[in-house]
């Protein structure tokens, strides 16, 4: 990987990429992207070599009988509110009971050269859509037929030339492997609606936004999570993509995602 220079978005701290996400949404930041953020440790880099961080809440990964939560934010790199949010939920406390403790793994912003480039972006620095390259059963061909077929080459959706081409895809397919989350939880936007992939019962609402299947599609972490490493993906997906969110929303979903964890949690033990 060819090094490159540092610019204010590109910063190797999370504070500082905290801080440029918010004048991107031109919202006032105040004191969010102080404590626990600046607790955000580099994990990996992006194609451009920008610093991809995580950070823990909640118990620590000694305690196995704890529920792990691994909660992904701006995989693509234009929807600015999937990192707003992802970060918000960051300086939250999983909410730990006598019965049920939780290990929460943060990344919230999985595609820094997308939120952090010229102007914001689907795909990442190499033009690749993060939520088409994982790889799932029959990518190759799938999801260059899906592409040409289903988007007629939109360059905003273009797979990649090779299933799990890109750092930013190895990078979460190590953590799931690794991190062995029992839920994986996608924000995204603008479409309003939850997507989920899995078995169990059912997250019908979080907040105000409500269970909509989107449907199945090669490549997509949805499909490779569930399907693959049998690991169910709650994909949020917020109303806007540059409107954050209210504060007492954000509260509510953080209660409601916890809610039906909770509930997962019980029958995924109960199924074992």
């Amino acid at each position: 990987m060819v090094p490159i220079a540092f610019d204010a978005g590109n910063k190797q701290t999370l504070t500082a990429q905290c801080g440029s996400l918010y004048r991107l949404l031109k919202v006032p930041m105040r004191d969010a992207c102080d404590g626990v953020i600046a607790q955000g440790v580099e994990v990996a880099r992006s194609h451009l070599g920008r610093p991809i961080f995580a950070l823990r809440t909640g118990a620590p990964l000694t305690d196995k009988s704890a529920t792990r939560v691994l909660i992904l934010g701006a995989v693509h790199g234009d929807e600015l509110t999937s990192g707003w949010l992802s970060l918000k939920w960051a300086a939250f406390a999983p909410p730990m009971t006598e019965k049920r403790t939780y290990s929460v793994l943060h990344v919230p912003i999985v595609n820094p050269d997308g939120v952090f480039g010229a102007r914001p972006s689907r795909t990442n620095g190499r033009g690749v859509d993060l939520n088409r390259n994982f790889p799932t059963p029959q990518w190759n061909p799938e999801a260059n037929r899906w592409w040409v077929n289903k988007t007629k080459r939109d360059p905003r959706r273009f797979p990649g030339h090779a299933a799990a081409s890109e750092f930013e895809t190895k990078y979460i397919m190590r953590v799931i492997e690794t991190f062995k989350p029992t839920v994986v939880v996608s924000v995204h936007a603008p479409l309003g609606v939850l997507d989920y992939d899995g078995g169990g019962p059912l997250p019908e609402r979080i907040g105000s936004i409500f269970l909509d299947s989107l449907g199945i599609y090669p490549g997509s972490l949805g499909h490779f999570g569930s399907r693959s490493r049998g690991v169910p993906v709650l994909t949020v997906e917020l109303p806007h993509a540059i409107n954050p969110v209210s504060t007492e929303e954000t509260k509510r979903m953080w209660r409601d995602l916890f809610a039906w964890i909770d509930k997962y949690a019980n029958y995924d033990s109960q199924s074992k």
